[in-house]
């Protein structure tokens, strides 16, 4: 029997989803690099690397730093296209964001990412106001304006996907008590989730992705609009857990990602 060819597959996936090489924001706001902003304490910051996979071919590598002291946080990150991969998608991101700690609450103030897509860039900024709500998005080249855009009032009490890769680290009674809203300067997402067995040193949950606004009516439909995963945690101090696998089923297989 004939093996299919994985340059196929990955032909494929990246043609059947221009989606994540030109629209989802979410994921090159994820996986972007900046330089963390000095801070009064200078702290030391937490750096982390996952792989990520689909259907058992490596996608890339995720590197994080997270940077927190008493009273502020700032994060930074960086997606690296696998070598095989970047034939076919030719991409690369960055991004970073700052904020206060009030009340072992994270308010961003700034949020900063670019994107490149083969030949096409992109550079936006959200700030935040006091409470950590967004007032202000930039991008250049300008956004096109869409009928289904969400307005920064729709968009209150949000963070920046940067502020919520932290938020998977921050401290919390209890591991799997994460549902956060996210903005990525266009569109609006949720991430929740919920215990679902393990231990106290690797608990581990079920999860909820979901689409709230800024996408196009076909992908806002029942079958569309949510998706599930399963995250397997691993406790890093008393009241802190990190992501150590995260997995959800997708058309192309099984997608990964891996604490390094």
């Amino acid at each position: 029997m004939r093996l299919p060819d994985p340059r196929h597959a990955v032909a494929v996936f990246a043609k059947q989803n221009s989606a994540m090489k030109q629209k989802n924001i979410l994921l090159a706001a994820l996986v972007a690099l900046a330089p963390v902003p000095a801070m009064a304490s200078e702290p030391v910051a937490e750096s982390l690397s996952y792989r990520a996979f689909i259907g058992g071919f490596p996608l890339g590598t995720l590197n994080l730093k997270i940077a927190m002291e008493d009273t502020r946080y700032a994060t930074e990150a960086q997606f690296l296209i696998g070598r095989w991969l970047r034939w076919a998608l030719d991409t690369d991101a960055r991004a970073s964001s700052e904020g206060a700690i009030t009340g072992g609450r994270m308010i961003p103030t700034k949020f900063d990412y670019w994107v490149r897509d083969e030949e096409k860039e992109r550079r936006a900024q959200i700030e935040f106001d006091a409470d950590g709500n967004p007032v202000a998005v930039r991008s250049d080249p300008p956004f096109d304006a869409k009928t289904y855009d969400v307005t920064l009032d729709d968009v209150r009490g949000a963070v920046d996907p940067a502020t919520g890769v932290a938020l998977l680290s921050a401290p919390r009674a209890e591991p799997c008590a994460v549902d956060m809203t996210i903005f990525d300067g266009r569109k609006y997402h949720r991430i929740s989730l919920k215990a679902d067995g393990g231990t106290v040193e690797k608990p581990v949950c079920t999860g909820l992705y979901e689409r709230l606004g800024g996408f196009k009516a076909k992908y806002m439909t029942p079958e569309r609009r949510s998706y599930a995963f399963r995250a397997e945690l691993v406790q890093i101090a008393p009241d802190r857990w990190r992501p150590r696998r995260v997995s959800a089923e997708t058309k192309f297989g099984a997608g990964v990602v891996v604490l390094q």
